[in-house]
């Protein structure tokens, strides 16, 4: 069985390094990427997860355009 591919953008430090221990902890899930604001639609292009945990409180970007980049 092949594991949910995760990419994690989140700018707080402490609280993206705690979301991807507990998500990394679960036996079907795996954390490709996590990051804080550097270039999110760009990762999720090259990387294509499964699913992607975006902080919708980004500080130095609109994190619902950048929602649009990503689905595009």
């Amino acid at each position: 069985m092949s594991k949910i591919q995760v990419l994690l953008i989140e700018d707080n430090r402490l609280l993206r390094e705690g979301i991807t221990k507990m998500l990394n902890a679960e036996v079907d899930m795996k954390v490709i990427s996590s990051s804080g604001n550097d270039t999110p639609s760009e990762k999720a292009r090259q990387m294509a997860p499964d699913v992607v945990l975006l902080d919708l409180g980004l500080k130095n970007q609109d994190s619902l355009a950048v929602v649009g980049l990503i689905r595009s």
